[in-house]
């Protein structure tokens, strides 16, 4: 017998849920907590990196960010603890894909920048529902491929691999030492975890994920059975923070969003650099801001046991008409990194899994407003509907004392109906997030040795 928990939704219609079959201690329920990790090292060069991801979006799959971002989104909180919130498909969010070796074989995985542990599905591996935990057939997980355990892989011995996400996907394994290439880097002695026990909502492309986060938030555990984890992870090295403790790579990723038009209708895709920058234009003018990591933490252990991060910056502010006009307010803008220093500044999480913009309700409604004919925001929707011919409003985002402004078409996200989406919506009572309709719009840097985060505007393209 599993035990019940009790999530809420936006209109605080109280739900059960009972998820049989789930191993260890990882639950639905989070709550937010916060890091600021010191930097160690001075800011890396702004140089080319010879390391560069081609990243494929795939339009079946789901962000892992998301059931988070729209649970903080939408409110459905009572004392501080976060449940999961039903998806609409805009707030699905973006998956990026790419390549990577495991020794000798080769998958497609997805790039997930707010968890850590790199993983591919393993041959044989059970698939259950996500739901009610039922055993399923391994195709209806959906993994392109499975991989098979031989050598030089090492198993770890007394240890298992437990993790949860936010939407209730989750997975159990093995861990192992073996060769990881990614982006033509090799790191020779690289621990990963090769899943047996699956509920995951698969795209039929990928087999697994490479988590870009820090150690602290790893998924291992000592014991051989998941059922028996308790709330205490023993970290380890992800791939990345290898790559650049061993020398091979300079402490930093950047991150260069592709656009698809609305007439084309082809799929975006992107690149993810390693060690430096990719090969894209962009404006010689940098903006930095340090971040600090929002963490999604379970509720239900002891001590606070991180899931999930973002990465989290201080904006100052928005370019658009009459933005004098909308400020922050306390407590309509509640934040738990306290309140920013003046009421032109917005704290932003920057997440690529992200599509929209979500911002203030009164920053939202006044750009929207601003678009002719005006957007008007749909509850069935979850967003702004304008119509697609409409005449987009200036708008840009203002870090340290840059402004980058938004190209126009990415302002209108088709709906599929004639009708088009807003780029920009409400985030309510919730923290503000920069997706892909702003990263569209410039080169990221994730400066992890700095501690900050740095932003180029992109050329047009």
């Amino acid at each position: 017998m599993c035990n019940s928990g009790k999530l809420f939704v936006a209109l605080f219609l109280e739900l059960n849920f009972c998820i049989a079959g789930v191993r260890g201690f990882q639950s639905h329920k989070f709550k937010v907590g916060r890091l600021s990790p010191a930097p160690f090292q001075a800011p890396s060069p702004d140089t080319q990196a010879s390391n560069v991801l081609s990243l494929t979006r795939q339009a079946s799959g789901i962000s892992r960010s998301a059931g988070y971002v729209q649970s903080l989104r939408k409110g459905s909180e009572v004392d501080g603890v976060y449940g999961v919130a039903p998806l609409t498909s805009v707030e699905e969010g973006t998956v990026f894909l790419t390549g990577v070796e495991f020794g000798t074989e080769s998958f497609q995985a997805v790039v997930d920048t707010g968890s850590s542990d790199t993983w591919l599905a393993g041959i044989g591996f059970q698939c259950v529902n996500v739901t009610t935990g039922a055993d399923e057939p391994e195709s209806d997980c959906l993994f392109a491929s499975t991989y098979t355990i031989e050598p030089p892989f090492e198993q770890i011995p007394d240890v298992n691999f437990n993790i949860t996400y936010g939407d209730g996907e989750f997975l159990t394994g093995i861990f192992g030492i073996e060769p990881v290439t990614i982006a033509g880097i090799t790191v020779k002695n690289q621990q990963v975890a090769v899943v047996d026990f699956a509920a995951w909502f698969g795209d039929g492309v990928s087999s697994g994920l490479i988590g870009f986060a820090f150690p602290s938030i790893t998924s291992q555990y000592a014991g051989t059975n998941p059922t028996l984890d308790t709330t205490t992870n023993i970290p380890y090295n992800p791939v990345f923070t290898n790559m650049y403790e061993e020398g091979l790579v300079a402490p930093l990723f950047s991150l260069a969003i592709e656009r698809s038009s609305l007439m084309s209708g082809t799929v975006p895709d992107g690149l993810l650099a390693i060690g430096g920058l990719p090969p894209v234009r962009f404006s010689p003018i940098f903006a930095s801001a340090p971040f600090q990591l929002l963490t999604m933490n379970d509720a239900d252990a002891p001590a606070p046991v991180p899931q999930y991060q973002f990465y989290t910056i201080t904006t100052n502010g928005f370019y658009y008409e009459g933005s004098e006009k909308t400020h922050w307010s306390f407590p309509n803008f509640p934040n738990p990194f306290g309140p920013p220093t003046n009421s032109s500044q917005v704290q932003v999480i920057v997440d690529s899994g992200t599509t929209l913009i979500y911002l203030p309700t009164g920053i939202a409604d006044a750009v929207n407003a601003l678009f002719d004919p005006p957007a008007i925001y749909s509850d069935d929707e979850g967003a702004y509907v304008v119509d697609c011919d409409a005449k987009a409003p200036e708008f840009g985002v203002r870090i340290g004392e840059e402004t980058f402004f938004i190209n126009a078409e990415d302002l209108f996200l088709d709906n599929g109906d004639g009708t088009c989406i807003s780029g920009v919506d409400d985030a309510g009572d919730s923290l503000s997030i920069l997706g892909d309709v702003f990263l569209k719009n410039v080169l990221a840097v994730f400066d992890v040795g700095a501690s900050e985060m740095r932003f180029a505007a992109r050329e047009l393209y």
